[in-house]
């Protein structure tokens, strides 16, 4: 009251008013466009996340180890770099457009400024030896190469060898929250057309309907790198695949410790709908502890969402030891927060042992829900959450079914229902870790089902179901499709046929099915995967022999379904023969990475004309690690039967 006297006194009153009816007209101009988003979406349309974030002009977008950007610093900065990035290429002339980027704000400005200029988005990883970066760049005839100034020099080098525009820019290039705050700036980025609000100069969402948005390079079975090229339409079905499985919303905060290539989706969503990323350029321990705690972060920006490598977690654990262990009120604080505050710790792309699970959620109390992805396809199958505002971890539930009718859950993310005619019975076992004790039966009353996320009935190695928007089916050897599942709006699942046939070689896993896993969706999968590419400007990508002619992708990997659960088991190129037994590479990498002091695992099958295959493992170990070649055999031989044993060993010190 006082201050608003002597502002009358002072004259001040048209000021505060005006202040006061700039935020309403800002406010307007928002709503408008997203009605104008809206109806772009029901025409069948795409609206990247670039022109999302002018919805949340003022929110932060990205946190990095520089400081807090807005979603409208980002968006000017992402449009002034586009300006350059035309005049080189021309406007949507759909080039490729490379970057070498660490993880921060800068890795999305640059992302979408090919987006706004029209080109592919081809990040480059920079762990890669120069001669992989040369590969790739060369491949898919680079027009321009962005880089950030640690990258510089290998920037240079490489564009001195294709002859090509180099641009390199730091975190000056975005800029200040105050210089942009204002409506007339956020304005002059809008254009009115026939009572329509528009963004001011850039390409109409028909353009991103059926247009290439990046180009990323994945390792094909026998480890050469392989150009995989996404549509955005195929992005924005992966980003709402992660929308709408974890109930995103503007009060989320991701966390993600894992390469920016791997993860463009799950940032894409959460910035989608206007939450907020942390990205932490180099693994630190104590700095992914002080971010997931919260600590010096206002609640808007606490992590509730937290992607991490199983690596990273087995490396926080460590730190934990260290740091934390033995100060009981740290470890009361570490449980309760993670509890109370994150929605969601999960992993992807990689086995997690069971040894770092149970410590991690003795830690956390949270489970590590694990999820399975592709860069073809994004994360398909996983785990649900419940809406943010209701609380975590239900009780499980069973679902009476019959070979023509199911009865739903009362809470349809909870458990799947099941249509078949021929089903495994009994209760819900760890598939993956080879302990089964249902029995086939040819017809089936009542299936017991648990919840994809049930406190500390959950158990590692289950993959879930299907997300949002996801077709996933087993096929055996001998091409018969042993069971299909489809998650068409989210929540219940569809349980297609299971028949009892051709399971393979191992006893232990007698009780599931177990095949090749295929997926599908609409809009999905990788526009490579189903035609070959008619982009002369890159090498040659995956084509329809990756795909079924009923357009289901095959990924490569024998899984096992069991009680509504999908399970990893194995890359078809790491199952070998020993000895009459059929062994899983990926059993024994999942038991020498649970090891301490080892950090991956390469598998190899050796033939042989007496066994099949002889069984041989690289360790890759850290250079301070206390382990030799007699440790890691006896550890071997601990935890595995012998057949199961590698005969054949190799250590290697990372970097």
């Amino acid at each position: 009251m006082l201050l608003l006297r002597r502002c009358q006194r002072m004259n001040l009153r048209p000021l505060v008013r005006l202040c006061s009816a700039e935020l309403i007209h800002k406010d307007g101009f928002i709503e408008k466009l997203r009605h104008s988003f809206d109806e772009d979406e029901r025409s069948n349309l795409v609206v990247p996340t670039f022109k999302k974030a002018m919805l949340y002009p003022d929110e932060i977008a990205v946190k990095d180890i520089n400081g807090e950007y807005t979603y409208f610093q980002l968006y000017l900065a992402a449009k002034r770099l586009a300006i350059q990035i035309s005049n080189i290429c021309g406007s949507a002339s759909l080039s490729n457009v490379t970057y070498l980027c660490s993880n921060n704000a800068l890795w999305v400005a640059i992302q979408w400024s090919c987006w706004i200029s029209g080109q592919v988005a081809v990040p480059l990883e920079s762990g890669q030896s120069m001669d992989q970066l040369r590969r790739q760049a060369s491949g898919c005839k680079t027009k321009l190469l962005i880089a950030t100034p640690e990258f510089e020099p290998i920037a240079q080098e490489l564009s001195q060898g294709l002859q090509s525009a180099t641009i390199v820019l730091d975190h000056t290039f975005v800029p200040a929250a105050e210089s942009v705050s204002s409506t007339s700036m956020y304005a002059k980025q809008l254009v009115g057309t026939q009572g329509v609000v528009l963004t001011e100069s850039t390409l109409p969402s028909d353009f991103y309907a059926g247009a290439p948005a990046m180009l990323l390079y994945t390792p094909n079975a026998v480890n050469n790198l392989k150009p995989v090229l996404l549509t955005h339409r195929n992005i924005d079905a992966q980003m709402r695949c992660l929308i709408g499985s974890w109930r995103l919303g503007p009060s989320d905060c991701m966390l993600p410790i894992l390469s920016m290539n791997r993860m463009h989706a799950a940032v894409g969503a959460v910035l989608n709908v206007g939450g907020n990323i942390v990205l932490q350029q180099k693994f630190d321990g104590h700095n992914a502890w002080s971010a997931l705690l919260g600590i010096n972060s206002p609640s808007k920006q606490r992590v509730t969402l937290f992607l991490a490598m199983p690596i990273v977690y087995k490396r926080l654990i460590a730190e934990y030891d260290k740091m934390f262990a033995k100060d009981s009120r740290m470890v009361e604080y570490i449980i309760n927060h993670c509890r109370q505050k994150i929605r969601l710790m999960a992993t992807a792309f990689a086995l997690l042992p069971d040894s770092v699970f149970y410590r991690w959620r003795e830690i956390t109390g949270q489970n590590i829900y694990e999820y399975y992805g592709m860069l073809e396809t994004g994360l398909v199958l996983g785990h649900p959450l419940d809406d943010p505002s209701t609380e975590s971890g239900s009780s499980a539930n069973t679902a009476t079914t019959s070979a023509s009718s199911a009865t739903l859950p009362m809470n349809p993310l909870a458990v799947p229902s099941v249509t078949s005619t021929s089903v495994p019975t009994g209760a819900s076992t760890a598939v993956a870790s080879g302990a089964a004790s249902s029995s086939p039966s040819s017809s089936v009353t009542s299936i017991p089902q648990t919840s994809a996320g049930i406190g500390n009935e959950y158990r590692p190695g289950t993959l879930g179901a299907p997300l949002k928007g996801v077709t996933a089916r087993l096929i055996s050897n001998k091409g018969a499709e042993l069971i299909t599942c489809k998650n068409e709006l989210g929540g219940t699942v569809d349980h297609g046929l299971i028949q009892m046939e051709d399971l393979g070689g191992d006893s232990s896993l007698s009780q599931a099915a177990i095949g090749e896993l295929q997926i599908a969706g609409a809009h999905l999968v990788a526009k490579s995967c189903l035609t070959p590419s008619t982009n002369q400007q890159m090498e040659p990508g995956t084509t329809d022999q990756e795909c079924t002619q009923d357009g289901f992708f095959k990924t490569g990997d024998i899984c096992a379904y069991q009680n509504g659960n999908f399970y990893f088991l194995s890359k078809s190129s790491d199952v070998f023969t020993v000895g009459g037994y059929k062994v899983y590479g990926s059993e024994i990498k999942k038991v020498l990475i649970s090891h301490p002091n080892i950090n991956d695992v390469a598998v190899l099958g050796i033939p042989n004309k007496l066994w099949g295959h002889r069984l041989g493992v690289i360790c890759i170990v850290s250079p301070d690690a206390d382990i030799d070649l007699d440790a890691i055999k006896t550890y071997c031989y601990r935890h595995l039967p012998a057949h199961k044993c590698p005969t054949v060993f190799k250590t290697l010190v990372s970097k």
